[in-house]
């Protein structure tokens, strides 16, 4: 029930700021979001014994999504990835003493930014593209991800028995990843016959199907690091639904994913 209350709580405010929400208002919202869900990867590495610097990690992600925003002052994403390389060594340096805890604050502070950051400045990239096309992509990915993550759920509990990836995520089945596959399509379909009707319908189906998998290779790599870190959920923010990690983790693939797919095959055509 609480997941029910919760998704609800947050849908309409998601819709209006992915949709209706000014350019600057949108990329905040990415701001705050990538950095709590950095600041979560964060901890569940320090629970692994890692040392990272939480607040490098957060600030490396500000800045690579602010340089996908393109906005005012301007920072390029290759130099907010440069100065990230740059800063973490440095810093591990300086405040740790023995070699190993070095590396392992400088890898620890990296990781949350190649892992959340960079795949969630996505998210603005899409949010950018020209006209409505941008924002409608956007909610093209978000109604593939839930779709296929709520078919996926519903249709292994109800039939799932051949596991998928036992030793990362017990509970996911072959057959559960049918179903959410059925879900992205639907989602597809429902997105080209309600907001999205210059979407081809081929297009949708495909990007229904190649979103719903890449949702769930998301969610399994999120799975793998909280099995590493021998946690349940990424933290307790939302509740019944752990953290704000727990909750894009299915972006983390879908957005870059959809957003080289619209450069390649559909930029130009909509």
């Amino acid at each position: 029930m609480k997941r029910i209350v919760t998704a609800a709580i947050l849908g309409l405010p998601a819709w209006y700021v992915c949709k209706r929400a000014p350019f600057p208002l949108f990329v905040v919202a990415v701001l705050v979001v990538a950095s709590m869900a950095a600041w979560e990867c964060a901890g569940i590495l320090e629970r692994r014994g890692w040392r990272p610097f939480p607040l490098l990690a957060v600030a490396g992600c500000v800045a690579l999504v602010w340089g996908f925003a393109g906005l005012p002052p301007r920072l390029g994403a290759i130099s907010a990835l440069t100065a990230l390389a740059l800063a973490a060594p440095a810093l591990a340096m300086l405040r740790r003493d023995e070699p190993a805890a070095m590396l392992d604050a400088a890898v620890g502070s990296t990781f949350p930014v190649l892992f959340v950051g960079l795949p969630l400045a996505f998210t603005v990239a899409l949010r950018a593209v020209p006209g409505e096309d941008g924002p409608d992509l956007l909610l093209l990915a978000l109604l593939c991800v839930v779709f296929a993550d709520t078919a996926a759920y519903y249709v292994g509990s109800a039939l799932g028995s051949h596991p998928m990836a036992p030793t990362i995520s017990p509970k996911k089945s072959w057959e559960g990843a049918a179903g959410g596959i059925g879900g992205g399509i639907v989602a597809g379909l429902l997105a080209h016959f309600w907001f999205f009707q210059r979407l081809p319908l081929v297009h949708a189906v495909v990007l229904g199907a190649v979103l719903a998998v890449a949702g769930m290779a998301g969610d399994l790599a999120e799975s793998m690091l909280k099995r590493a870190g021998s946690v349940k959920d990424s933290s307790t923010l939302l509740p019944g639904h752990g953290g704000l990690l727990d909750r894009v983790d299915s972006l983390l693939v879908a957005a870059p994913i959809l957003y080289y797919y619209w450069r390649v095959l559909l930029a130009g055509t909509l």
